[in-house]
């Protein structure tokens, strides 16, 4: 359905990409001959940089939150699955009855599920050709509907690229095991930005920045652009 791989190769990864290379090359600077020369601070992010990195969130929760629903593995009640390729890092399922405090459950009984990331075990995603890297944390829940093939997602998690760290909330995502998020928004803080995803069903997600106007991402291609 989406590719983050056609994203990591489209606008918003060179950007992110750029950032990066010019954070390390401030940090590289400054005088030459004084080795405890302070650092200069990463340069602000612009809002297309920011709308940027709310996308790449956005396109990759459509590839995991899925596995709330979808994964399927017997004999147990906490499972682990792992990723390879452009985003690579280990997921845990929990399933439970009922919710957070219901008793265990298998994947194929379960109506609760809580994924996460490990301590210090974020996902690795791997942005352009050039070794650049973004890091991403997860810890949501989601109360299932196995029927329906369908999920409300909340929580939220933490993502970090050379310099830059943002958070992020998920508002009663409506995530579906064939199709793109039904509804709900993603709430993104970082760079000096507040900006909230929604989610309307369709490939395409509107990534609103506070004070600073409306972006579009495509959840397929992850082309972010902004609605003039």
């Amino acid at each position: 359905m989406n590719s983050i791989r056609a994203f990591l190769r489209g606008r918003g990864a060179t950007a992110l990409l750029l950032m990066m290379i010019t954070a390390a090359l401030l940090a590289l600077g400054g005088c030459e001959s004084d080795a405890t020369a302070p650092q200069d601070p990463a340069p602000e992010l612009s809002e297309g940089d920011a709308a940027a990195q709310a996308g790449l969130i956005a396109m990759a929760i459509v590839d995991v939150g899925p596995e709330v629903i979808t994964f399927s593995e017997s004999g147990k009640t906490v499972y682990s699955r792992t990723f390879v390729g452009d985003v690579n890092g280990t997921v845990y399922l929990d399933f439970r009855l009922g919710g957070p405090s219901g008793p265990s459950a298998t994947w194929a009984t379960g109506t609760w599920a809580r994924l996460y990331t490990g301590a210090e075990e974020p996902l690795v995603i791997t942005i352009g050709e050039n070794g650049g890297s973004a890091e991403l944390g997860l810890d949501i829940n989601a109360d299932l509907n196995r029927g329906a093939g369908t999920a409300v997602v909340n929580g939220g998690g933490t993502f970090s690229t050379g310099p830059y760290a943002a958070t992020f909330t998920f508002d009663d995502l409506a995530v579906a095991a064939d199709d793109y998020p039904g509804g709900g928004s993603m709430t993104f803080t970082g760079g000096g930005f507040v900006m909230t995803v929604t989610f309307n069903g369709t490939n395409v997600a509107t990534i609103t920045v506070e004070g600073h106007g409306t972006w579009f991402v495509n959840l397929d291609t992850g082309e972010v652009s902004q609605n003039v």
